[in-house]
């Protein structure tokens, strides 16, 4: 019996090839796009699995508020993770990891690297794979712990353990030089780990070097893991936060918070996203929602293109279906017939959907998306079982309506003609609606994605990023050294400097004004500071370094600091600041200091001095062909010739955030391109069947007169309903759906019609292209042709 249906299911994919091509496409590439989500969502909801405590092991952060609203910040106080060990007989286990800068020089290079203190207890809770050396001697204090990247860049391919190796620490301003011996490397890191370093010292180091201060609570760990038996366990813990939160309040008068929160590990790369300072993945959750529904959106539109198609063609084969029917197949058969059928045609779709994601569509996400999660799509049982259930959830979407529906019919009705499945079929009329209306929101949201990510590029940034070369001075280095030979340089216009990073960092401070607290930021820079990156001075002056007091009493404001405090004017007030009052002499327009996924914060800009420059930043002159930063790293080594080079272009300062538009919008426009070749294909199968059946009013029509525009009418009438119906709901729900996706991004953001009405305009095109054909070869038809056919 199986044999018949598969021979029989065979013949009719050969019978019907174009038909069955059409499917095949459309399957393979909607397949296609859902193995790319599903590895991606694998991966990470599978994250730091490589962990057999992963499920016990829990991050620390802490609980701010500001103007009502709950922030999250990842770093927590450095003596939290030991007392509450102390405290709580349900932790075992704590660590504190803690990052910090180092300079390593390795015969003529010098490197900038980052070396990350850990409590000895850290390889009792993680299971990062070993490639070199005895892990019980990683807690040597004199030994180091290098990754499998930074011994090659360090060693090349030879085994380093037992090596001694130089690194330069900055503590305050101090370089302090301390030796190490390699004690193991670990081997390559797995793609699934939420979280990353490049060497490991352990804790008590930092004591020795000075850079630890046990028992004070105004010292923070970059993460605190703790390891409980499960979440529960960890309730009494929150409930009694309340003495840590006093001790972390008390030692940080400008900074407090409103409590503790605890997330497990095996979540942080869904959580990551909403806490400030932290150190592990972060993918926006607004970036899983879409590739969510891109995937559903894609599969639901080739299974209404699949079940039109199959509702069309069934109809051509009621008399097939009543010829079985007075042979003695049961009605079972007959639905098991048309299922087996479709789960051969599916079964190819899959596996060529297998095929175009391993080798097209994966490489592809993960060149645009800058993640690499794995390459075990073969070898991972979860994608077999995700396959199996597409093959059967598609081979039942595209079969279960026309079997149950035709063999419900009676075979005496079918053969004498009473039984139709004709073009007034409302379920395909309302499948081939929400076709098009799943092509418009595609369409209409990648329009919207390429105008915005065209549009916050050239958004104005308050002042003029061009032509800064940004150096990173290390507290080492000498900046008024470094200052007098770049005056010496043709290319340099101006030099100044700054505490903070623009647009990478700022400082929360709580001041005080007309006797209230209030919450903002600061960033302290150079007097003139201002003046060099073009932000403008609406009010006031700027700070100058011709009068001492700038650098230390006087201060500028923004004009969302002056709304905050709801000031006309700043200028002559005074701000205090633990117990020092500031002097506002300027206000300055709004400017963006952080990214555009914010507004301008409230923001005081104070002076500083020479010896606190941490980012030099040069203002260089213009040319097609200008290298600025090869002249300025010329007098970088001629005057710090120990020390590595660190750059960058102020203008490049927000290209991550930027890069995440480009890797929204080339997501969307891929998505929206395969939608369309799906909907142009199915439409054109959908149009040759349609076409089939009303071949003989046609020449009916032709006979009695009928010119090429209702030739035309009759063909695409089924389709304009569809395309009305696609922009009646299509138009509402995509200006929500983009309005609020792009505000969350981006609040300067606005929603424009334009990619609306293109996309109303993409929908004729696409059923005009698809049926053009149809309809000149029904014009050019022979009526006496069909008109003979009984």
């Amino acid at each position: 019996m199986i044999k018949n249906y598969f021979k029989l299911g065979i013949r009719n994919l050969a019978k019907n090839r174009l038909s069955s091509s059409i499917n095949l496409l459309g399957l393979a590439l909607a397949v296609g796009c859902c193995l790319v989500v599903f590895e991606f969502f694998d991966w990470a909801i599978h994250m730091d699995n490589f962990h057999h405590k992963v499920n016990n092991l829990f991050v620390v952060e802490r609980v701010s508020q500001k103007d009502g609203n709950e922030q999250l910040w990842g770093n927590s106080p450095s003596p939290m993770g030991p007392m509450l060990k102390n405290d709580f007989p349900q932790i075992k286990n704590t660590t504190r990891v803690n990052y910090t800068g180092v300079t390593i020089k390795q015969g003529d290079n010098v490197f900038r690297e980052s070396v990350t203190f850990v409590d000895n207890s850290f390889y009792k809770m993680f299971d990062f794979p070993v490639k070199w050396g005895n892990p019980e001697r990683f807690t040597d204090p004199d030994g180091i712990v290098l990754t499998d990247v930074l011994s090659e860049k360090l060693y090349g391919k030879e085994n380093p353990v037992g090596k001694n190796m130089s690194v330069r620490f900055n503590n305050n301003g101090k370089e302090i030089v301390s030796n190490f011996t390699v004690k193991g490397v670990f081997d390559k890191e797995p793609v699934e780990s939420s979280w990353h370093f490049a060497a490991i010292v352990p804790s008590g180091k930092m004591a020795s070097l000075g850079m630890d201060k046990p028992g004070d609570w105004s010292q923070s760990a970059d993460i605190t893991f703790i390891e409980a038996n499960n979440e529960a366990a960890l309730l009494p813990v929150i409930n009694q936060s309340k003495k840590y939160v006093q001790l972390y309040n008390a030692a940080n008068l400008n900074d407090k918070i409103a409590g503790f929160h605890i997330q497990p590990l095996n979540t942080m790369n869904f959580h990551s996203y909403k806490v400030n300072n932290q150190r592990f993945n972060a993918t926006h959750l607004a970036g899983y929602i879409m590739l969510f529904v891109i995937a559903i959106a894609t599969l639901l539109l080739v299974y209404f293109n699949y079940m039109n198609i199959a509702i069309a063609s069934a109809s051509a084969r009621l008399k097939e279906i009543g010829v079985r029917k007075v042979m003695g197949s049961s009605r079972k058969q007959i639905i098991f017939q048309f299922i087996f059928e479709n789960l051969i045609l599916c079964t190819i779709g899959v596996f060529a959907g297998l095929v175009l994601a391993k080798f097209l569509f994966i490489p592809w996400f993960r060149q645009i998306a800058n993640v690499d999660f794995g390459d075990s799509m073969f070898t991972n049982y979860r994608t077999w079982l995700a396959l199996i259930g597409l093959i059967i959830i598609s081979a039942i979407s595209g079969a279960a309506y026309p079997s149950f529906y035709i063999s419900a019919f009676k075979p005496v009705n079918i053969i004498k003609g009473n039984s139709k499945m004709g073009s007034n079929n409302r379920f395909r009329k309302s499948l081939l609606g929400f076709q098009f209306f799943l092509t418009f929101l595609a369409i209409s949201s990648a329009i919207a994605f390429i105008q915005e990510t065209k549009q916050i590029k050239i958004r104005p940034w308050g002042y003029d990023p061009s032509n800064n070369v940004v150096v990173t001075l290390d507290k080492s280095a000498n900046y008024e050294a470094f200052k007098d030979q770049l005056k010496t340089s043709n290319i340099v216009k101006s030099v100044t400097g700054a505490v903070q990073s623009l647009g990478n960092y700022t400082k929360q401070l709580v001041i005080k004004t007309d006797g209230k607290e209030q919450t903002v930021q600061s960033f302290s820079a150079l007097p003139g500071f201002a003046t060099q990156m073009g932000i403008n001075i609406t009010k006031g002056r700027d700070l100058n370094e011709q009068f001492k007091s700038d650098q230390t009493d006087n201060v500028l404001v923004n004009q969302a600091f002056l709304k905050q405090m709801n000031w006309t004017t700043g200028i002559g007030k005074n701000i205090e600041f633990e117990n020092h009052l500031y002097k506002i002499v300027g206000e300055v327009n709004d400017f963006h200091f952080e990214n555009f996924q914010t507004l301008v914060s409230p923001l005081v800009m104070m002076g500083c001095k020479p010896a606190d420059v941490n980012s030099v930043y040069i203002k260089t002159s213009s040319g097609l062909f200008t290298n600025a930063h090869l002249d300025v790293e010329k007098i970088w080594k001629s005057v710090n010739p120990n020390l590595p080079f660190e750059y960058y272009y102020q203008d490049t300062v927000f290209d991550q955030y930027f890069n995440g538009f480009v890797q929204v919008s080339k997501v969307m426009e891929a998505a929206s391109l395969i939608m369309i070749v799906i909907s142009i294909s199915g439409i054109f199968g959908l149009a040759l069947l349609i076409l089939g059946k009303k071949m003989k009013e046609i020449s009916i029509r032709k006979t009695l007169g009928a010119g090429f525009g209702n030739i035309a009418f009759l063909i695409n009438k089924e389709f304009l309903f569809a395309i009305g119906f696609a922009v009646l709901f299509g138009l509402p729900i995509s200006w929500w759906l983009m309005g609020s996706l792009l505000k969350v991004i981006s609040p300067e953001s606005h929603t424009s019609i334009t990619p609306a009405l293109l996309s109303f305009v993409s929908l004729i095109m696409m059923t005009i292209v698809s049926v053009s054909w149809h309809i000149y070869k029904a014009n050019t038809s022979n009526p006496t042709k069909y008109l003979k056919e009984q």
